[in-house]
């Protein structure tokens, strides 16, 4: 049997000019729309197909899967920073801190149990993070300090 891909979470990105895709593997895709004679603005939008973005070192953004249950039991959770710099994200296991531009990360903390099930970054200060829990708790956490 084949291990058929899914998007499981979709968010786009605060600017608009992009689409953030989680998949059922744990990678993120990552689309953006190309300025051109049909889109002059380089905006989302419905009349003009999106390119998929890479950095130029060809990385990919993954979830740590170390520590998680299998992916059918798993929530995977995402959410982008006020600016679109930082994405956050989970899929059963340790939540990830990713760069936007490089695709690198910054950090992983909280290995479940209980996992992460919702991610929500501080409206004023990217470095304060909230993450739900499958237990019902919630966790404030604090990126620049790690606590």
């Amino acid at each position: 049997m084949c291990n058929v891909l899914k998007v499981v979470r979709l968010i786009f990105t605060n600017s608009g000019l992009a689409l953030l895709a989680l998949a059922s593997n744990a990678v993120h895709k990552l689309w953006k729309w190309q300025r051109n004679e049909r889109n002059p603005s380089g905006k989302s939008s419905a009349s003009s197909v999106p390119q998929l973005w890479q950095p130029t070192s060809g990385g990919l953004m993954s979830n740590d899967l170390s520590d998680s249950k299998p992916a059918e039991d798993s929530v995977a959770c995402i959410a982008l920073s006020k600016n679109d710099s930082y994405v956050m994200s989970a899929s059963g296991g340790k939540v990830s801190l990713f760069n936007m531009m490089t695709f690198k990360v910054m950090t992983t903390f909280m290995p479940p149990p209980p996992a992460a099930t919702y991610l929500a970054f501080h409206p004023q200060d990217n470095n304060i993070i909230a993450i739900g829990m499958e237990d019902s708790t919630i966790q404030i956490y604090n990126v620049r300090v790690d606590e």
